[in-house]
């Protein structure tokens, strides 16, 4: 009778053990969550339609794909690891400086809030003037984006075909062959305002190519090249993609590449 008892006793606290729930540590007052880092994929599965704040402290690793030096990207990165590309969003100029194209960074995600623009996915502040992400303060981008990986090499970008691409692709470098420009040298890449300080306004060149697939490509007035002509012949052009209300276009980062890509003939 004795065993039993003490058998039952063993059996009751097993089931109450197998019932009951995990206690979930609180943490104290200053601590932070354990780190770590998540892939690209990851952090933009938190979207759910309405910008989403990161309590956990979320890193992602990745290279830099982007560059402002032509000042056609501005202020912001495209940071891609091996399951995607998102932009991030920061109030600084001459980022190329400190993040060279083809570096790695790390990220830290705690406090950063992830937002859609247009149907692309970016990572910055809270909500601003409208927009579901606003820009992470220029005195706060060290302790956010930090270099953890020299360019080993230059960036080479994925090619893509106009007709082919899909939302997995906003975000990297990608390249067409055999485009022109409908306007090829017979327009700026950006059209004047006289009423702007730049002289500028934002526009939007189209691209095609053999099966007649265009592309929009766009221009910041702040470009250095926002005068230039476009280029006159076909061949190769590069870019950063990016979406805008359901529709791709493509910002130019390396303008030089272009004027030595597009010298075939026109077809």
């Amino acid at each position: 009778m004795m065993w039993r008892g003490r058998w039952a006793a063993v059996v009751a606290a097993l089931f109450v053990a197998g019932c009951s729930y995990p206690e979930r540590r609180v943490l104290a007052e200053g601590e932070e969550a354990p780190s770590s880092v998540v892939s690209v994929e990851y952090l933009k599965s938190h979207y759910r339609g309405y910008p989403y704040t990161f309590a956990e402290s979320y890193r992602i690793r990745g290279r830099v794909v982007s560059s402002d030096r032509s000042g056609n990207y501005r202020k912001t990165l495209a940071v891609l690891d091996g399951t995607g590309a998102i932009e991030v969003k920061l109030d600084g100029e001459r980022l190329f400086e400190t993040y060279g194209m083809g570096c790695t960074v790390e990220v830290s995600c705690n406090g950063l809030t992830l937002g859609s623009y247009g149907g692309g996915l970016q990572l910055g502040t809270a909500p601003s003037q409208g927009y579901e992400t606003g820009y992470v303060d220029e005195a706060d981008i060290p302790s956010v984006v930090r270099v953890v990986g020299i360019a080993e090499g230059p960036v080479e970008p994925q090619v893509r075909e106009i007709a082919a691409l899909s939302p997995a692709d906003v975000g990297r470098l990608v390249v067409f062959d055999e485009v022109e420009f409908v306007e090829g040298g017979r327009a700026a890449w950006c059209a004047c305002d006289a009423q702007d300080p730049s002289g500028f306004v934002d526009t939007d060149r189209y691209a095609v190519d053999r099966t007649g697939a265009a592309l929009a490509v766009r221009t910041s007035r702040y470009a250095g090249f926002a005068s230039w002509p476009l280029p006159r012949g076909s061949g190769r052009l590069e870019g950063i993609l990016s979406v805008f209300n359901g529709r791709y276009q493509v910002r130019v980062v390396r303008p030089d590449l272009l004027y030595s890509d597009m010298v075939q003939e026109r077809f």
